[in-house]
Parts: C-alpha cells; structure tokens; sequence
C-alpha cells in the first residue's frame, strides 16, 4: 500500500484538466530542462533520466521517472522515483526501486521584463518504500526548497545575453536518526543559442546547433551534524541540451568532486516530454483555473 496511493493520486491527476498552458519560461526566455537541478516552476511534464557511474567496488546504473502536474497555473506537483542496479566488481548485481518523492511547488513571482522566476516548494521523501539493498533509506526526510532562474537577456552584454542561470537552496530535515539532516544546493549556468538567433543575432549556423543550449551544473547536498555515515556528494554536470518541438534531450558527463559522488566520472541523459504541447486539451493544463 505504501506504493500503491501516491501512484494512483498522480493517475486522478490526468482527469477533468481546465485551464492556460504551463512551461518554464519568463517572457523571452525558456529555460531548459536540467538534469541534476529540478526545475525551477510547475510546469505539465514527464521525463526520463537513465545515468551510469563507477561507485567504490562497482558500477550503479539508474532510471528514473518524474510526472510533473501543475494544479493552477502557479501550484504544481511533482511525483518521481527510479530503479537501481547496484553491480559489484566480485559478485552479482542487485536491483531495487528508490524512496517514493513527491514535491509541492508554487511559482512566487513571474519577471517577465528581467527574464526572472522564483518559486517555493516542499518535498517529502517517504523513506522505506524503497529497497535498502541498493541504499534506499528506511528514514524519510522533508526538504523546503527555494528555486530560482535569471536569464541575462534585460541587460546590455551583447553576445552575453543569451547567458542564464538556475539555483535551487533547500534544508533537508531527517526524520528520524542515523540519517542526518543536510543542506541541498545546486546551480546551472546556461548558454541559449535559440535565445541567441532569436533575440540577439541570426547566426548562420548549421540547424541542429540552433536547436543547443550548452550548460554547466553543480549539485551539491552536505550532511549537517551527526552525518549517520552519510558523505558530503558533489558532482559537476557539464553537457548539452536539445529542444524539438514539444520535447528535449539532454545529455551530461557526472563528475564527481567528493567521494560521495562516486568514484569515478559518469554520464546521464534524460528524455523530456512537454504535456501542454502534446495535450493541450487534455492532461496538459493545470486541474483548476
């Protein structure tokens, strides 16, 4: 059962939808999805992030799932998990699904003249509905979050314009112990070549690079007090982002800056799919108006 009710809430999610189209974006800018940073306003999504990398005496392999549902045009919910396979170097691989997560997110303010979102969120990760045989853990932790984006295009820089950047602040609060209580925190520097044919220059570029937004991510979450045997993880992100016409596909190296991120460099991709383009009379519009 612990399974089973966040799952079917997210299916009545998908009935009687009524209302405006959802994506992350402040007047000209759109921003695009990011890999290790969740996004930073509700929006009506779902996407998939398979990554791979060597851990000390093996290789862990993810998958994972996230449904993004906005409730009004300002409040969404999110509900995500994954699957994991954790090979080891001397002995079979093992496999499990991760903690349920389901995050709440209201978009605070909306610039569109300085190209600016900040929104506010919760999320409530429900420990032991996960397999601890590939580290789920059986504690669960609420995390307040802030999230923000700030493109560069309302200022006067020129070829620099195109430029953005993302953040996300949050405190995680344990449960209960062994597992510690951490700051969460991350940052995407992003640069838009369609912002930039668009809205600065019409370069003549080949065209799948006219579709490319290069970036830069760093994802850091460090324990607080009593770390419970949890380590400080740090990982860069940088890669490549693609937009077609109602989806996105991003792919990025992991490296690791501490060795709770791995032991090695990773790589992860997702596939990204934007429900207010494909059903825009359907489950792509927020429940409520």
């Amino acid at each position: 059962m612990g399974r089973t009710a966040p799952i079917v809430a997210a299916l009545l999610l998908f009935a009687s939808v009524r209302a405006a189209l959802a994506y992350t974006a402040a007047g000209d800018r759109t921003f695009p999805a990011t890999i290790l940073l969740p996004q930073a306003a509700p929006a009506d999504e779902f996407y998939m992030t398979p990554q791979t990398q060597p851990v000390t005496g093996g290789q862990t392999t993810k998958l994972d799932f996230t449904l993004d549902k906005t409730l009004t045009e300002r409040l969404g919910v999110q509900l995500s998990d994954g699957y994991t396979w954790l090979g080891h170097d001397a002995g079979a691989t093992l496999g499990g699904w991760q903690n349920l997560q389901l995050v709440v997110k209201y978009l605070a303010i909306r610039d569109a003249q300085h190209e600016a979102l900040i929104s506010l969120g919760v999320n409530r990760e429900w420990g032991g509905t996960g397999a601890a045989s590939i580290g789920a853990a059986a504690s669960g932790a609420t995390t307040p979050t802030l999230y923000f984006a700030k493109g560069l295009g309302d200022l006067d820089l020129g070829y620099l314009r195109p430029l953005a950047l993302e953040g996300v602040l949050g405190w995680q609060f344990a449960d209960t112990a062994p597992r510690s209580d951490a700051v969460v925190s991350g940052l995407a520097l992003e640069y838009s070549i369609p912002y930039l044919q668009s809205k600065v220059r019409a370069l003549p570029l080949p065209d799948p690079l006219r579709a490319m937004t290069p970036l830069v991510e760093a994802f850091v979450v460090s324990p607080t007090g009593p770390s419970g045997g949890s380590r400080r993880s740090a990982v860069l992100g940088p890669g490549v982002s693609y937009a077609g016409e109602g989806w996105e596909f991003a792919i990025e190296a992991l490296v690791p800056l501490s060795r709770g991120a791995g032991s090695g460099p990773g790589v992860a991709a997702q596939l990204h799919f934007a429900l207010d383009y494909f059903f825009p009379e359907a489950i792509g519009r927020p429940l409520f108006r």
